[in-house]
């Protein structure tokens, strides 16, 4: 009764932490109808010279087949064997037929399922038999509600042998059943084996993912390809089981599985020629997937998303995940939609290729695969339909198919391809500036300012707005609706001497540009003289800075600023945010200083009809604040600072691999952070959660706000941790009503910080403390804390960094890498080492084995043995040239995380007593679990105290094995590795 009562006194106070109600740092009060306003006037914008793309224009377009042919939500298009007509399956049932002829002048209706089958809800799939000419049979996959387990159904039906065809919907019989939901699949194909192949979903909604946690489970027929013989019938089915299905012999399994992991494979297609399968799977909240579909094969779902963990916890399947093909994410792809391998003459370039597009963003491409691998990919189309589907007719030209408008289009080379782009490559080009080296704006170009800055790695912002001529932002739905060729500026400057009044240097411009169907970013950089900036390309660019600081060694500290690519800019700004991320009422809502008058910005831009409507009137949408306005609640600027700088990720469908909301207008509650568990990783942090209401040491969100490296938060707009940033988090955490009884992880390390700050011990006996404190990371955590704080004597602060430094473990490391100068500090993959460079060397076996054998630097047989030098940790050498190349085995030591034999996958167990161990599992039975880490220590964990056991996503290799060698040692060692067969 006690617990009870205390729980509710704690959701009590959680929920009055919920509504954020104060005003911004600047009043943003309504003024009375007498004040000045601060834009007396509006004038139009007239120069701007930004419209287009600085990208050529794709080399394909879409052009309109079958004129006078429409139809309503149409989902799957295809020939039938025999006939020169093709055949399109409607949403809701509704099944026609055409000639294939430009002039057809109307559709055949071939039935109406939705008369006759009145429980159906959708239709997703319709497929002919190969010998349909002989037996006339067809099949449709439909549903008959959501939550049924026998809701989704593929019927046979019969079709006439007139002109035009028609179906008897008496004919049907029922071939196979499975759960319906959310994500039902239901896409039907024959593979050249005669066998009809079936994709199944999950079964469920978008939120939580794979909630029956089936993606990983053969034991029923969800997220999957089904393989079954519908010419023969078993005993109580509708069908038989091919003996060559694989998992025909495995206990439990559903024996119709050709392959699974998937979530919502909502088209797939065999290629003519191969015989390969092909797939698009709808993915979740990062990526979107295309899949070479393989027997047995193991696509991943739930337990990652295309290349990214989701749920690291989960039990695998029984054969290793596979890669996708492609993986597209969430910036600029939203809902895939798989389609054929072009073997038509019509566009002969195209041959050979597989072609496939984008439901949401319209977009299309082409990808070449030699049967292992990808050996091109480029985006071929940038079109405005909903492409639901693709067909192929028997000459095998390809159609798109766009479910709004119901229309069939074809693909035909882009006149426009061949066209100058005249995109403004610098700054001055674009109209937005009457005065660059200035940077006064020009006439109609509105500077503005926000209530949140977001973290810039220390940068400072000036905004401008820019609407061509008159144009007005309807803010009257949401989001907000901009004029074609509208434009959000922002310059970044940068204090290059630090506490010098002349020192601010402008670094770079970023554009947002509205071209009249989608969002695109572009960013600018200003040259040395200040007097214009230039056009970045696409893929970003890292520039070193020097900044003049005197705290830093000889004056002087190397800022590495990074402009972010297109891509990168499409993440943040992506629809689900709302794109134009600061351009709104909750940001805009405050005073302004205009030349005029200070003014509401929100009434200012109403009353020149910048927007359509004054919204500086109070209402139940709060504003967000300054989240370093001392004077502003606390619970507001740690809801406004995470809003600003994780929440456009953070959210439904919007682009993170967890669950966590962060806008700061959901109720606390409701963000999925309080009291839960990380979905991709806890860092070795005890009964960790995302936020631990009360305790920072065991929040995730604080962990990674502390840290470089990977994992580490935000990761995209910023290099460098927020120190003032992560102070706030901590101080917000800390006040949060605690809901659990249980001791911090961090309460057992404060005796050891004692211990290492005690003038009274000696130097061993300190060095020993910080060794302990460090071996944890909560541990390394309290120590990051007192170290900022400033409460440690000197030098044994410096012995903590030190040591921190040097650890072996990168989640302690990344936590202290930051007192390291930029140019000292861990050259990540991609940073220093240059796989083609090392490959490239001519290495010496010999040397290698030496080095393997005798060399100190070289830590691989701590792991791995060949012959009787080394250990058995890691998997043998003596023949691993068999299996792997020399640019895989640099891969593996490079990114060891990359890919993970699942014999040496590493698990995470924690105890009921909230004790963490990881290691390789060298034995498990029902009472006892035996870990063996990276020092061949084992560990036994009685099964009974076992709280979590959980597989990680990182490798116990070490992920800095090269960084004492120089490139001709790899080589050689590589030779030597190569020479093992």
């Amino acid at each position: 009764m006690r617990m009870m009562k205390s729980k509710h006194r704690v959701w009590a106070a959680l929920l009055l932490l919920a509504p954020l109600t104060a005003t911004a740092d600047e009043p943003a009060a309504k003024p009375t109808a007498e004040a000045p306003f601060g834009l007396p006037q509006r004038q139009q914008w007239t120069t701007s010279r930004i419209t287009g793309s600085p990208e050529p224009p794709q080399p394909y377009t879409v052009e309109r087949v079958f004129p006078e042919l429409s139809f309503e939500n149409p989902v799957e298009l295809t020939p039938a064997p025999g006939s020169d007509r093709l055949f399109l399956l409607e949403l809701h049932g509704k099944i026609y037929s055409f000639p294939n002829r430009d002039d057809v002048e109307k559709p055949d209706l071939v039935v109406d399922l939705h008369k006759t089958l009145t429980k159906a809800g959708n239709f997703y799939g319709l497929e002919f038999h190969p010998d349909f000419e002989q037996n006339r049979y067809c099949y449709v996959c439909y549903v008959i509600g959501s939550n049924i387990p026998d809701g989704s159904h593929v019927s046979r039906f019969t079709v006439s042998d007139t002109d035009p065809p028609t179906i008897d919907p008496a004919s049907e019989k029922p071939i196979i059943t499975w759960p319906s939901g959310g994500h039902n699949g239901g896409c039907l194909k024959f593979g050249h084996d005669g066998y009809l192949y079936v994709s199944t979903g999950d079964g469920t909604g978008p939120n939580p993912p794979d909630i029956l946690k089936t993606g990983q489970d053969i034991s029923d027929l969800l997220s999957s390809v089904l393989r079954i013989d519908v010419d023969q019938a078993a005993e109580g089915k509708g069908y038989a089981i091919p003996a060559d299905n694989p998992f025909v012999d495995i206990e439990d399994a559903r024996p119709e599985i050709w392959a699974y992991g998937f979530r919502n494979p909502w088209k797939m297609n065999f290629d003519t020629r191969s015989g390969r399968l092909w797939m698009g799977d709808v993915g979740w909240e990062l990526w979107e997937m295309v899949y070479h579909v393989r027997r047995g094969g193991n696509y991943g779902w739930s337990a990652v998303e295309g290349p990214q963990p989701i749920h690291t916890s989960v039990d695998r399947g029984p054969s290793p995940i596979s890669p996708p093909t492609v993986a597209h994410p969430h910036s600029e792809s939203a809902s895939i939609t798989g389609g054929h391998v072009y073997h038509g003459t019509r566009l002969g370039e195209l041959s050979g290729k597989y072609l496939y597009g984008d439901f949401e963003t319209g977009k299309m491409w082409a990808v070449g695969y030699d049967g292992e691998r990808v050996t091109s990919q480029e985006e071929i189309a940038d079109t405005t339909l909903k492409l639901v589907c693709f067909g192929t007719d028997h000459a095998s030209e390809f159609y798109v198919v766009g479910y709004t408008p119901g229309e069939i289009y074809r693909l035909i080379p882009n006149p426009a391809a061949r066209s100058p782009v005249e995109f403004p490559h610098k700054l001055s080009e674009t109209g937005l500036l009457h005065s660059v080296a200035d940077h006064i704006p020009a006439e109609g170009v509105i500077p503005y300012s926000i209530n949140a800055e977001a973290w810039a790695d220390g940068a400072t912002a000036q905004r401008y707005v820019a609407i061509p001529g008159d144009g007005t932002v309807t803010t009257k739905s949401s989001p907000w609706v901009f004029p074609k060729d509208s434009v959000l500026a922002k310059t970044i400057s940068l204090d290059m001497q630090p506490g010098s009044d002349n020192g601010r240097r402008r670094i770079e411009t970023q554009i947002l540009h509205y071209d009249g169907s989608a969002w695109q970013g572009y960013s600018y950089r200003w040259n040395p003289e200040q007097t214009d900036a230039t056009l970045v390309a696409a893929e970003g660019v890292d520039v070193p800075l020097d900044i003049q600081d005197p705290t830093a060694p000889g004056g002087h500290r190397q800022q590495t600023w990074h402009f972010s690519s297109r891509t990168e800019c499409m993440r943040c700004h992506n629809p689900w945010a709302g794109n134009a991320l600061a351009f709104n009422a909750p940001q805009l809502n405050r005073q302004h200083h205009y030349e005029a008058a200070a003014d509401n910005q929100l009434r200012s831009f109403a009353h020149v009809d910048l927007l359509d409507q004054d919204l500086s009137e109070p209402t139940d949408k709060p504003v967000l604040v300054n989240p370093h306005d001392p004077a502003a609640d606390q619970n507001l600027r740690a809801r406004s600072y995470l809003h600003t700088n994780c929440a456009h990720c953070h959210r439904m469908h919007a682009g993170s691999s967890v669950l966590s909301k962060m806008q700061y207008d959901l109720e606390l509650p409701k963000t999925t952070m309080l009291n839960e568990r990380p979905s991709q990783g806890t860092f070795s942090i005890p009964t960790a959660r995302v936020i631990a209401p009360g305790d920072p040491y065991r929040s995730v969100l604080w962990y990674r706000m502390s840290k470089l490296g990977r994992g580490r938060m935000p990761h995209i707009g910023s290099t460098m941790v927020d120190d003032a940033g992560v102070e706030l988090i901590y101080d917000w955490i800390s006040q949060l009503p605690a809901t659990t009884d249980s001791e911090s992880p961090a309460t057992a390390t404060d005796n050891l910080l004692a211990a290492v700050n005690n003038s009274d011990a000696t130097t061993d006996q300190q060095a020993v403390a910080v060794t302990q404190l460090l071996s944890t990371t909560t541990g390394a955590l309290r120590a990051l804390r007192a170290v900022q704080q400033s409460s440690l004597d000197e030098t044994v602060r410096r012995n903590i960094i030190e040591q921190a430094l040097a650890h072996s473990d990168s989640q302690v490391r990344d936590l202290f890498e930051r007192f390291l100068p930029e140019e000292q500090r861990v050259k990540r993959l991609g940073s220093i080492i240059k796989p083609e460079q090392i490959l490239a060397l001519k290495g010496d076996a010999n040397r290698g084995r030496m080095l393997f054998e005798k060399n100190a630097s070289v830590t691989c047989r701590n792991c791995h043995r060949i012959d009787k030098t080394g250990e058995m940790l890691g998997p043998d050498l003596r023949k691993v040239a068999q299996k792997k190349t020399a640019a895989q085995l640099l891969e593996g030591m490079l990114s060891p995380s990359t890919k993970i034999e699942p014999e040496f996958a590493t698990f995470l167990i924690e105890t009921i007593k909230g004790r963490v161990f990881t290691g390789i599992v060298v034995s498990k039975t029902d009472s006892e679990i035996v870990l063996k880490d990276a020092s061949l220590k084992e560990t036994r964990v009685p099964v009974e105290q076992v709280e979590l056991m959980e597989q990680q996503t990182t490798s116990l290799m070490p992920d800095l094995l090269l960084r004492d060698m120089t490139a001709q040692e790899v080589a050689d060692l590589l030779a030597y590795f190569t020479s093992l067969k």
